[in-house]
């Protein structure tokens, strides 16, 4: 029977059994075999996986408020910094989840932002909020679309975090549908241009971004509407257009009381030429697996054409080892990517890059047959 692994030259997750670290080794059975969590050697994997010592490391590192370093945002992606969205994403990557003790602290802290409360911590927002309206409201939704995406990978998939998704959805989508989105910034002689005023919506501008990818990307159970799945793929169109890929990643300036600031967080897409030139085929990576859990790689050209050489890459032994110069080994990207302790090996390193990269065919493959199916599309391009 035909299926994602068919395309292969070898089948490589024996191997990982065999010779990935225990957090690999549990991630390869839950989420690539799909065995059921009961499983015998489901259950040692797991219990191997919290007992591995550099996520153990990272939840020691925790403080009592469930942050890391006192911060909630990851800041720029090209560097790794200390807070609690690098670290939880981390942990995520580690086989953590909502079972965990360090995921259910961090998430008392994440679902404040998912409320109204009028005496909400910023964190490290609190000074730049502080007398300024504009940006209290702004940030008030900025962390509550990225405790989302935090809470939604973790598990929490609660009535209330799905109703949370699909206003999200919404509010998304009709920035998309505004007329405002074909025309959303305007010049005024600084270095970026200004988010137009009818572009915002409750204080914020709703341009899809990082954030909000991150949030449909893993509520797989989006895919199940037909109004969801059109919402998406409208979405995605937008970001992959060339309006929305000249203003990525800053988007536009943000003007307030206290001086204007980047949108930021857009969605950046470049030739494969790029990616290698400038050694961020790990920024490539995650892209291509964000893109695939929503079923939408095949859509574009593009990302097809990465995706065809992404597997190319292959091994004759069915494993990927790409080039370390091509991967910017000081950004962020790659902290996620290297489940293993570190690449000194390249056992280890091999293994982390197999493993990233049948997580990608894996869903590309299921969930293409689920959003774009095997009829006329509702939604051409």
């Amino acid at each position: 029977m035909t299926d994602w692994r068919s395309s292969l030259r070898a089948d490589p997750i024996p191997w990982l059994l065999d010779n990935a670290c225990p957090a690999t080794r549990y991630r390869v059975m839950t989420e690539l075999l799909e065995m059921r969590r009961d499983d015998p050697d489901v259950k040692k994997a797991r219990s191997e996986a919290f007992e591995y010592k550099v996520g153990a490391q990272l939840a020691r590192l925790q403080r009592k408020d469930g942050t890391w370093g006192g911060n909630l945002h990851a800041g720029d992606p090209r560097k790794y910094t200390a807070s609690l969205e690098n670290s939880l994403w981390r942990m995520f990557e580690f086989g953590w989840n909502r079972d965990t003790k360090p995921v259910r602290n961090a998430a008392k802290t994440l679902r404040g932002f998912m409320t109204a409360k009028t005496d909400l911590k910023f964190f490290e927002f609190a000074k730049a909020v502080k007398a300024d309206e504009r940006r209290e409201r702004y940030y008030r939704w900025f962390l509550r679309i990225l405790a989302l995406g935090l809470l939604t990978r973790a598990g929490y998939a609660e009535e209330r975090n799905r109703t949370a998704v699909l206003e999200l959805l919404d509010l998304t989508a009709g920035f998309v549908d505004n007329p405002a989105s074909r025309n959303p910034v305007e010049e005024i002689g600084a270095s970026l241009p200004l988010i137009r005023h009818a572009a915002w919506n409750q204080g914020y501008p709703f341009f899809p971004d990082l954030y909000t990818t991150l949030v449909f990307a893993h509520s797989s159970w989006l895919l199940q509407g037909e109004l969801a799945k059109m919402r998406l793929k409208k979405i995605f169109d937008y970001i992959v257009s060339p309006l929305y890929q000249e203003l990525a990643p800053a988007l536009g300036l943000v003007r307030t009381a206290k001086g204007a600031f980047a949108r930021s967080h857009g969605i950046k897409l470049y030739s494969l030429e790029h990616y290698q030139k400038k050694g961020h085929i790990d920024e490539l990576l995650i892209y291509l697996e964000l893109f695939a859990r929503l079923g939408l790689i095949n859509r574009y050209p593009l990302l097809m054409a990465q995706l065809e050489w992404l597997q190319s890459q292959q091994g004759k032994d069915g494993r990927w080892n790409l080039s370390t110069k091509q991967m910017n080994d000081s950004s962020r990207w790659i902290q996620l990517l290297r489940i293993e302790r570190d690449w000194r090996s390249p056992t280890r390193k091999e293994a982390d890059l197999t493993f990233r990269v049948l997580l990608i065919l894996k869903h590309q493959w299921e969930r293409q047959i689920r959003m774009l199916e095997r009829r006329d599309d509702s939604y051409p391009i």
